[in-house]
Protein backbone atom coordinates (compact mmCIF):
# COMPACT_ATOMS: atom_id res chain seq x y z
CA UNK A 1 0.00 0.00 0.00
CA UNK A 2 2.71 2.42 0.94
CA UNK A 3 4.54 1.52 -2.88
CA UNK A 4 1.02 2.49 -3.99
CA UNK A 5 0.46 6.17 -2.06
CA UNK A 6 4.49 7.11 -3.73
CA UNK A 7 3.19 5.93 -6.81
CA UNK A 8 -0.03 7.80 -7.01
CA UNK A 9 1.85 10.91 -5.33
CA UNK A 10 4.88 10.97 -7.96
CA UNK A 11 2.17 11.17 -10.75
CA UNK A 12 -0.23 13.66 -9.09
CA UNK A 13 1.76 16.82 -10.75
CA UNK A 14 4.34 16.79 -13.53
CA UNK A 15 6.59 19.96 -14.07
CA UNK A 16 6.97 18.73 -17.61
CA UNK A 17 3.84 20.16 -18.27
CA UNK A 18 4.82 23.37 -16.65
CA UNK A 19 7.96 23.51 -19.04
CA UNK A 20 6.15 22.41 -21.77
CA UNK A 21 3.60 24.69 -21.90
CA UNK A 22 6.69 27.60 -21.25
CA UNK A 23 8.40 26.13 -24.21
CA UNK A 24 5.41 26.26 -26.26
CA UNK A 25 4.73 30.06 -25.34
CA UNK A 26 7.91 30.75 -25.91
CA UNK A 27 7.90 29.42 -29.72
CA UNK A 28 4.57 30.64 -30.29
CA UNK A 29 5.47 34.74 -28.88
CA UNK A 30 8.70 34.29 -31.54
CA UNK A 31 6.63 33.26 -34.42
CA UNK A 32 4.10 36.12 -33.70
CA UNK A 33 6.87 38.59 -32.80
CA UNK A 34 9.52 37.79 -35.48
CA UNK A 35 7.80 36.26 -38.23
CA UNK A 36 4.46 37.88 -38.20
CA UNK A 37 4.45 40.95 -36.74
CA UNK A 38 7.90 42.16 -37.62
CA UNK A 39 7.43 41.05 -41.21
CA UNK A 40 3.73 42.63 -41.36
CA UNK A 41 5.79 46.08 -40.02
CA UNK A 42 7.49 46.33 -43.61
CA UNK A 43 4.56 47.08 -45.17
CA UNK A 44 4.72 50.42 -43.36
CA UNK A 45 8.02 51.14 -44.56
CA UNK A 46 8.12 50.60 -47.80
CA UNK A 47 9.60 47.26 -47.68
CA UNK A 48 12.46 48.20 -45.20
CA UNK A 49 12.84 45.33 -42.34
CA UNK A 50 12.43 46.19 -38.67
CA UNK A 51 15.86 46.38 -37.29
CA UNK A 52 14.60 43.41 -34.33
CA UNK A 53 14.89 41.43 -37.40
CA UNK A 54 18.05 42.17 -38.87
CA UNK A 55 21.51 40.94 -37.03
CA UNK A 56 23.47 44.21 -37.70
CA UNK A 57 22.39 47.66 -39.23
CA UNK A 58 24.07 51.36 -39.43
CA UNK A 59 22.58 54.36 -39.10
CA UNK A 60 22.42 55.21 -43.04
CA UNK A 61 20.13 52.47 -42.51
CA UNK A 62 17.91 53.86 -39.78
CA UNK A 63 18.22 56.89 -41.50
CA UNK A 64 16.23 55.82 -44.12
CA UNK A 65 13.83 53.12 -41.88
CA UNK A 66 13.27 56.90 -39.98
CA UNK A 67 12.27 58.78 -42.98
CA UNK A 68 10.19 55.80 -44.53
CA UNK A 69 8.12 55.86 -41.53
CA UNK A 70 4.97 58.24 -40.13
CA UNK A 71 3.82 58.50 -36.93
CA UNK A 72 1.36 55.95 -37.13
CA UNK A 73 4.51 53.64 -37.89
CA UNK A 74 6.82 54.75 -35.31
CA UNK A 75 3.65 54.34 -32.82
CA UNK A 76 3.27 50.67 -33.82
CA UNK A 77 6.63 50.06 -33.46
CA UNK A 78 6.34 51.30 -29.57
CA UNK A 79 3.22 49.33 -29.52
CA UNK A 80 5.09 46.64 -30.37
CA UNK A 81 7.81 46.83 -28.40
CA UNK A 82 5.88 47.08 -25.33
CA UNK A 83 3.84 44.12 -25.69
CA UNK A 84 5.34 41.33 -27.55
CA UNK A 85 8.54 42.60 -27.58
CA UNK A 86 8.49 42.32 -23.64
CA UNK A 87 6.68 39.13 -23.54
CA UNK A 88 8.69 37.29 -25.63
CA UNK A 89 12.39 38.06 -23.67
CA UNK A 90 10.81 37.28 -20.47
CA UNK A 91 8.95 34.06 -21.87
CA UNK A 92 12.74 32.88 -22.87
CA UNK A 93 14.05 33.74 -20.28
CA UNK A 94 11.43 32.11 -17.92
CA UNK A 95 12.06 28.94 -20.69
CA UNK A 96 15.35 28.77 -19.74
CA UNK A 97 15.32 28.93 -16.29
CA UNK A 98 12.28 26.05 -15.98
CA UNK A 99 13.84 24.11 -18.32
CA UNK A 100 17.43 24.47 -15.72
CA UNK A 101 15.11 23.61 -12.95
CA UNK A 102 13.84 20.38 -14.36
CA UNK A 103 16.59 19.23 -16.08
CA UNK A 104 19.67 20.22 -13.82
CA UNK A 105 20.71 19.28 -10.06
CA UNK A 106 21.24 21.95 -7.61
CA UNK A 107 24.59 23.78 -8.31
CA UNK A 108 26.52 26.46 -10.86
CA UNK A 109 24.76 24.82 -13.93
CA UNK A 110 21.32 26.18 -13.08
CA UNK A 111 22.67 29.62 -11.58
CA UNK A 112 24.31 29.89 -14.72
CA UNK A 113 21.04 29.37 -17.27
CA UNK A 114 19.46 31.50 -14.81
CA UNK A 115 21.49 34.50 -15.33
CA UNK A 116 21.08 33.87 -19.05
CA UNK A 117 18.14 34.12 -18.92
CA UNK A 118 17.78 37.44 -17.06
CA UNK A 119 20.60 38.74 -19.44
CA UNK A 120 18.55 37.76 -22.13
CA UNK A 121 15.37 39.60 -20.98
CA UNK A 122 17.64 42.48 -20.27
CA UNK A 123 19.27 42.68 -23.56
CA UNK A 124 16.77 42.40 -25.60
CA UNK A 125 14.31 44.75 -23.41
CA UNK A 126 17.51 47.45 -23.59
CA UNK A 127 17.78 47.04 -26.98
CA UNK A 128 14.06 47.80 -27.76
CA UNK A 129 14.47 51.20 -26.01
CA UNK A 130 18.19 51.78 -27.94
CA UNK A 131 16.05 51.13 -31.43
CA UNK A 132 13.36 53.64 -30.76
CA UNK A 133 15.65 56.06 -29.12
CA UNK A 134 17.96 55.86 -32.00
CA UNK A 135 15.24 56.39 -34.64
CA UNK A 136 13.65 59.60 -33.18
CA UNK A 137 17.19 60.44 -32.50
CA UNK A 138 17.81 60.38 -36.30
CA UNK A 139 20.28 57.34 -36.11
CA UNK A 140 22.25 58.79 -33.22
CA UNK A 141 23.16 55.92 -30.89
CA UNK A 142 22.62 53.12 -34.11
CA UNK A 143 25.89 51.78 -32.81
CA UNK A 144 24.58 50.91 -29.61
CA UNK A 145 21.55 49.22 -30.69
CA UNK A 146 22.99 47.27 -33.21
CA UNK A 147 25.20 45.75 -30.57
CA UNK A 148 22.24 44.83 -28.50
CA UNK A 149 20.84 43.54 -31.57
CA UNK A 150 23.68 41.29 -32.56
CA UNK A 151 24.05 40.12 -28.96
CA UNK A 152 20.44 39.80 -28.71
CA UNK A 153 20.65 37.31 -31.56
CA UNK A 154 23.89 35.52 -30.27
CA UNK A 155 22.09 34.69 -26.97
CA UNK A 156 18.93 33.81 -28.70
CA UNK A 157 20.75 30.85 -30.24
CA UNK A 158 22.68 30.36 -27.43
CA UNK A 159 20.28 29.65 -24.98
CA UNK A 160 18.08 27.79 -27.58
CA UNK A 161 20.67 25.35 -28.28
CA UNK A 162 21.52 25.06 -24.43
CA UNK A 163 17.58 24.31 -23.77
CA UNK A 164 18.26 21.57 -26.44
CA UNK A 165 20.99 20.43 -24.60
CA UNK A 166 19.05 20.39 -20.72
CA UNK A 167 16.66 18.46 -22.40
CA UNK A 168 18.29 15.63 -24.35
CA UNK A 169 20.21 15.30 -21.27
CA UNK A 170 17.17 14.74 -19.31
CA UNK A 171 15.72 12.09 -21.60
CA UNK A 172 18.86 10.28 -21.96
CA UNK A 173 19.04 10.17 -18.08
CA UNK A 174 15.50 9.09 -18.01
CA UNK A 175 16.23 6.41 -20.86
CA UNK A 176 19.25 5.23 -18.71
CA UNK A 177 16.94 4.83 -15.55
CA UNK A 178 14.41 3.30 -17.11
CA UNK A 179 16.99 0.34 -17.99
CA UNK A 180 18.39 0.55 -14.58
CA UNK A 181 14.75 -0.05 -13.43
CA UNK A 182 14.18 -3.07 -15.60
CA UNK A 183 17.30 -4.71 -15.24
CA UNK A 184 16.46 -4.51 -11.48
CA UNK A 185 12.83 -5.96 -11.45
CA UNK A 186 14.06 -8.52 -13.93
CA UNK A 187 17.10 -9.55 -11.96
CA UNK A 188 14.72 -9.67 -8.84
CA UNK A 189 12.39 -11.76 -10.74
CA UNK A 190 14.97 -14.51 -11.79
CA UNK A 191 16.47 -14.57 -7.93
CA UNK A 192 12.72 -15.03 -6.94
Amino acid sequence: MRKDLEASGQKQGSPGMLVAALLGTTVFMFVYLHILVLQQMTQLTGGLAMPDSLFFYDSAYLTTLDAAMDEAAHGQLNWVHKTAGVIFPVTAGLSVAAVAAWCLPRGWGRWASYAAGLVFVVVDIVENMLIESALRAGGEGTGLASAFTSVRWVLLVAIALWIILMMLGRIRRSVRERRRRAHRAHRAAVER
